[in-house]
């Protein structure tokens, strides 16, 4: 009976902390989503006037100049498709995150 009650208890304690994580987390998942939106719309500027410049440099005859921004264009690209994972990532768990809201506690499919 002491289980049984522990285990109500717990339980119950479970799902006000999972309410008060997702009201939270969606919060900041959401303002995650925005701020990574900015910045890649800052990096996509960046990205096309980094590959004008390559353009200038190549006409003008600097080709080392060109090689190094060309690196420099690679990386900013890694970067941005990087946070464009995260973006997913994040709305994703965004979407899952009613799933466990409606299911009960113990059971045993969830979205992650």
């Amino acid at each position: 009976m002491a289980l049984n009650s522990g285990l109500r208890s717990a339980s119950k304690l479970f799902k006000s902390s999972q309410q008060l994580v997702s009201k939270s987390g969606k919060k900041c998942l959401n303002l995650a989503i925005s701020h990574i939106k900015l910045l890649q719309n800052k990096r996509s500027l960046h990205l096309k006037r980094m590959r004008k410049e390559i353009a200038q440099f190549l006409q003008t005859g600097h080709e080392a100049i060109a090689r190094i921004r060309v690196e420099h264009v690679i990386r900013e690209q890694n970067i941005w498709a990087a946070h464009e994972i995260l973006k997913l990532f994040c709305e994703f768990i965004l979407t899952c995150v009613p799933i466990p809201e409606t299911q009960s506690v113990f059971g045993s499919t969830f979205c992650l």
